[in-house]
């Protein structure tokens, strides 16, 4: 039975073959982290990267939608479960947020992750590159 490589150990090994320009065996460990783990940011960087220096927006484009989705998901569930949890201070904790500004009328946040304004940013770059021959 072969041994489970740990989470770490898959980035460097990743990092390892990116260096060494094995640009496949690169993006095949960085997508086995994303599918052990489909919050790893640095993963989605890299293969954005490896994409893009391949000139590949189709497919970079294709990560930084399933980063942005795997991201905006997992804030989503985390706040309803401990919203569920918790509901007397969930009522309080929005009326002050609805106060400050920090969620709208129907309860949704007013701002987002820097990641996902940093990704959401890149995905309009390689929308751009990908209309223009």
């Amino acid at each position: 039975m072969a041994e489970k490589v740990s989470h770490k150990s898959l980035l460097e090994q990743a990092r390892q073959l990116e260096s060494e320009d094995d640009f496949t065996g690169a993006i095949a460990k960085y997508n086995e982290a994303l599918s052990n783990d489909p919050l790893t940011i640095a993963a989605y960087n890299r293969l954005m990267i490896i994409y893009r220096k391949q000139k590949a927006y189709k497919k970079e484009l294709e990560i930084i939608n399933k980063g942005i989705k795997s991201l905006e998901d997992h804030a989503h569930q985390t706040r309803a479960s401990w919203m569920k949890a918790h509901r007397k201070a969930a009522k309080l904790s929005q009326a002050l947020a609805k106060s400050l500004g920090q969620i709208d009328a129907k309860g949704k946040m007013t701002s987002e992750d820097p990641v996902i304004t940093g990704w959401k940013r890149r995905k309009a770059i390689v929308l751009k590159r990908m209309k223009t021959p």
